[in-house]
């Protein structure tokens, strides 16, 4: 059976990610099942687009339930990994909403305390406007069902619409302050920038040194990227979208060694989130 990969594959790869907040997996759940469609022989399916939801909503959960056990000897702070969006463009209106904030790190750790039913119940009616009908066929749930699902989700995570309310130009100045006091080793740089309330989150995944609990406070925060910088190896950084956000990347000779991410309060750096799990950073090299 043949399947029309490249216009399914942003919706797809979509819910795939906000279930699981990891692109390779994510990525390999989507060509599982499109190959797992093109093996069928006979009989026809109907509604292919639902299908092929029900069919990725099936793959994650059982990745999930791998994945849970992981998480549950997961050494430090475990974050998204993270998606290099830079570039993307496209009048396709699926593929468009890998730009939206609900891409951002802070919104992805905030979709971690739904369920993966509640996840793609959520996703496919906030973002694609799916009918509850349609979701309902998808998580195998009556569509009142599937309504108290979504408007339970919504509650559990808020008013989105006023997050990350900054203005673009700000969002990069501060960005490229950050990374001015990064690469300069003048961290002195940040005083005006981080939040009274900045936390800072390492995600090293056991793999790599870095601060197993977060670290509170600008000083605090400062003092450590002060004390670690004499052991960082040579590198250069590089400013590109994140997760739909002005992030950095540092490159090492080896490659890429962190992707940072942020979130932002009443124009101040409120969150840090450094990603140096090497598994989680295989696809940036591939990309860079």
């Amino acid at each position: 059976m043949i399947v029309d990969y490249e216009k399914y594959k942003p919706l797809l790869f979509s819910l795939a990610y906000h279930i699981l907040g990891n692109v390779m997996d994510a990525e390999d759940a989507v060509q599982e099942v499109f190959l797992s469609v093109q093996e069928r022989s006979g009989d026809s399916i109907q509604n292919m687009k639902s299908y092929l939801c029900r069919s990725v909503h099936n793959r994650c959960i059982n990745l999930l339930n791998a994945a849970s056990r992981q998480r549950e000897t997961y050494i430090g702070p475990w974050l998204p990994e993270p998606l290099l969006t830079e570039g993307i463009q496209s009048e396709n209106p699926l593929e468009s909403y890998v730009r939206k904030e609900s891409l951002s790190t802070a919104y992805l750790l905030l979709m971690q305390q739904l369920s993966a039913t509640e996840r793609i119940v959520y996703v496919l009616r906030e973002a694609f406007r799916f009918p509850f009908e349609d979701i309902a066929g998808i998580v195998d749930k009556s569509s009142n069902n599937c309504r108290q699902l979504y408007y339970r989700a919504k509650s559990s995570l808020g008013d989105t619409s006023s997050r990350n309310v900054v203005v673009p130009d700000k969002k990069n100045h501060l960005v490229e302050q950050f990374t001015r006091a990064l690469t300069t080793g003048n961290i002195g740089l940040m005083v005006d920038i981080l939040s009274t309330e900045s936390v800072l989150f390492m995600d090293g995944g056991g793999k790599v040194r870095v601060a197993l609990r977060p670290i509170y406070g600008p000083d605090f925060i400062m003092r450590y990227f002060e004390a670690v910088r004499p052991d960082v190896p040579p590198f250069t950084s590089v400013i590109q979208e994140i997760n739909g956000q002005p992030g950095v990347i540092l490159i090492a000779e080896s490659g890429t060694f962190a992707a940072i991410t942020f979130d932002w309060l009443s124009d101040k750096i409120v969150k840090i989130y450094t990603v140096m799990n090497p598994e989680k950073l295989r696809h940036f090299n591939k990309q860079i």
